[in-house]
């Protein structure tokens, strides 16, 4: 037996079997007894009888850890992978890129989801939800995979998108603005973006299916308005998927007489939004405001007075290679409405435009956005402002009217409709453009940048296909895109090694939500 402090090895023989087995064990002196005690002991190994030596023990066998758990968040992503299945742009990106389309939809959720977090946050994002690649990307990694899209990459996914959502034959043409922080990127141009901030910008103008409210193609642009060119290169692109005749219903930020007179060239039907400041929209209500406001063209289903009127187009094409002017006259037409609500509510806004800019003049305080209206509805005689009667009464008289403009002959409600429809994509593409994740990236990198446009559309695809979902059920009078995402992300999900996950607890709230967007959740997932 050892003795002393520290530790001692010590011998025991089993009375039963013979086997003396050596035990490591902690001598401490007891002084009471004035000797040594042992403590807790160790097994280390037996003596081998030929030899007299000792022979280790062999190790015993681990014990099993317990199964790894884990909970996190899986209600905002378990509804965004059931409007991307739903929508098809789950198997849009798996066409397109076949080895990496579940990394971009993970990426698109987070844009989604995260609002203006950047891209080196989605590592954390990933280890707290369940993405559809199931694990973190390094921001390294997310760097190499959109400097890895292309050109390519965006016409198969959108080709993919128009086969399932373009078979209408009306697309509305929009435009947004993708804003970075970096100044030193040679693909962004100093502007505006949809929040009036003044950051470097790469515009995008998007195709936009009339029937389904889905993106489906875009095309990065030089300015904010999106010419005639840029149109007919994103026609060009999308006509193998398309069926029939391409008809675009453009907002009047896209009117201009060179766009009119390209799309004519081009022989594109469209139907536009006229400014009201135009000769053309004044003249047309000059001429037949009292025609329209006949009892034959009110619609009691919309409340509105509608009429089309005829006109011929003053058509100009400058052929460079002869040096010479083509002049025609072009068959178009202008879609008159009268809306009885809307002139109230613009005779109100006007009376109060008139009394600000008078108080100005009076006061010498000249307002710059004002300075078109002084010239156009005040004289200033003695110092004091005089109001032009004239201007006065006619703008009051066109109080209420709007007028598309077409070169394709339908019905007034047909156009009214198209208009309509248009107003409300452009409602829920904003609801779903403001996400802040969809506004100002946070890249530095040319390659980088160069990518991340298809990721943004992407995750639109969802965003604007939940949006209508949320209309269609009611549930937009609820919520906004935001609230509905933030309401669904607390749903939990707890997964076990061995066993399913298994999907906590799920609020009422929580539950109607799913059960008017028509998506089941189930226990387990």
């Amino acid at each position: 037996r050892g003795m002393g402090g520290g530790m001692a090895l010590i011998r025991q023989t089993d009375r039963r079997t013979g086997v003396v087995y050596v035990y490591e064990a902690e001598a401490r002196w007891d002084p009471k007894r004035r000797q040594s005690r042992y403590g807790r002991r160790r097994l280390v190994g037996h003596v081998d009888p030929g030899t007299g030596e000792v022979v280790p023990n062999r190790p015993t066998r681990a014990s099993a850890p317990s199964p790894a758990s884990r909970r996190g968040s899986c209600g905002a992503c378990a509804l965004l992978d059931a409007v991307a299945d739903e929508s098809g742009v789950a198997a849009a990106p798996g066409r397109a890129l076949p080895g990496t389309w579940d990394q971009v939809l993970s990426l698109a959720h987070h844009v989604v989801c995260e609002g203006s977090a950047p891209l080196s946050r989605f590592p954390r994002y990933a280890a707290t939800h369940a993405t559809p690649h199931g694990a973190p990307i390094a921001s390294q990694r997310s760097s190499e995979l959109l400097a890895s899209i292309g050109e390519a990459e965006r016409d198969a996914l959108c080709d993919s998108l128009a086969r399932r959502h373009g078979e209408g034959d009306r697309l509305s043409c929009d435009t947004t603005s993708i804003s970075s922080y970096s100044e030193a990127l040679a693909q962004v141009r100093r502007g505006r973006n949809k929040d009036g901030v003044p950051l470097p910008q790469i515009n995008l103008a998007m195709l936009v299916g009339q029937d389904s409210g889905m993106p489906l193609h875009y095309r990065k642009v030089a300015g904010n308005i999106a010419d005639v060119s840029t149109v007919r290169a994103l026609i060009r692109d999308m006509e193998p998927s398309l069926p029939g005749r391409v008809r675009l219903v453009m907002d009047r930020g896209f009117w201009s007489a060179t766009n009119v007179n390209a799309m004519m060239r081009e022989h594109l039907k469209f139907l536009m939004g006229m400014p009201t400041s135009l000769r053309l929209f004044r003249d047309a209500v000059d001429a037949h405001a009292g025609e329209l406001r006949s009892w034959k063209n009110y619609d009691p289903s919309t409340g509105l007075y509608g009429m089309r009127v005829a006109h011929g187009w003053d058509y100009e094409e400058r052929r460079p290679r002869r040096g010479d002017v083509v002049r025609a006259r072009r068959r178009s037409y202008v879609y008159l409405f009268f809306d009885a609500s809307r002139a109230a509510e613009a005779e109100r806004r006007l009376a109060a435009l008139l009394r600000a800019c008078a108080s100005e003049l009076s006061a010498g305080n000249r307002v710059e956005a004002h300075e078109r209206h002084y010239d156009e509805y005040f004289e200033v005689v003695r110092g004091r402002p005089v109001g032009r009667d004239g201007a006065i009464a006619a703008a009051t008289a066109r109080a209420g009217y709007f007028a598309p403009f077409s070169n394709e002959a339908v019905g007034p409600l047909g156009a009214l409709a198209a208009c309509r429809d248009r107003d409300a994509v452009e409602r829920r593409l904003g609801g779903a453009r403001g996400l802040p994740g969809l506004r100002t990236p946070r890249v530095s990198a040319e390659g980088t940048l160069a990518g991340r446009p298809l990721v943004v559309f992407v995750a639109l695809v969802p965003a604007a296909w939940l949006r209508r979902r949320m209309h269609e059920s009611g549930l937009d009078g609820d919520y906004t895109l935001e609230g509905l995402l933030d309401e669904v992300e607390a749903i939990e999900r707890h997964t076990r090694e061995g066993h399913r996950p298994r999907v906590c607890e799920v609020t009422g709230r929580q539950r109607d939500i799913f059960d008017r967007l028509g998506y089941g959740l189930s226990a387990t997932s």
